[in-house]
């Protein structure tokens, strides 16, 4: 049976295309409404507000580079630094809380980020526009 599942690029060209659909959707919600809420997250967290523009390269630009596979180990870099920025100012008192359903709280931001790691370690596969 593993002779039928071996197929690793095709394996990543699936993780490229999930992950950077979702990251995209939260880039096109900060793009027609605004990232205020960022913002103020930054401020919060004593960084500068002006700094909220860099989500649309996280959000934006990164997901877009995974799904077509364009430099997708720098694409890579740049969600898991969005995703380690995320991490410190929205969820630094909550990195290991537990919801009322058992998960942890940041666990979409982890997957994220494990599957940003992946890419950066494997690349962007044989199905990739540019491989690096």
């Amino acid at each position: 049976m593993s002779k039928y599942l071996n197929y690793p690029n095709f394996g990543l060209l699936i993780l490229r295309v999930f992950l950077g659909i979702c990251v995209l959707y939260h880039g096109l919600f900060k793009l027609k409404f605004g990232i205020e809420p960022v913002a103020s997250l930054l401020i919060n967290a004593k960084i500068p507000s002006f700094l909220s523009y860099f989500v649309y390269l996280g959000e934006i630009l990164a997901p877009v580079m995974i799904i077509f596979g364009i430099y997708t180990r720098f694409a890579s870099i740049m969600l898991i630094a969005t995703s380690g920025v995320i991490l410190y100012v929205a969820y630094m008192d909550k990195l290991f809380a537990v919801t009322n359903f058992g998960g942890l709280v940041p666990e979409i931001v982890y997957l994220y980020l494990g599957a940003s790691l992946c890419l950066l370690f494997c690349g962007g596969g044989k199905f990739s526009i540019k491989n690096d």
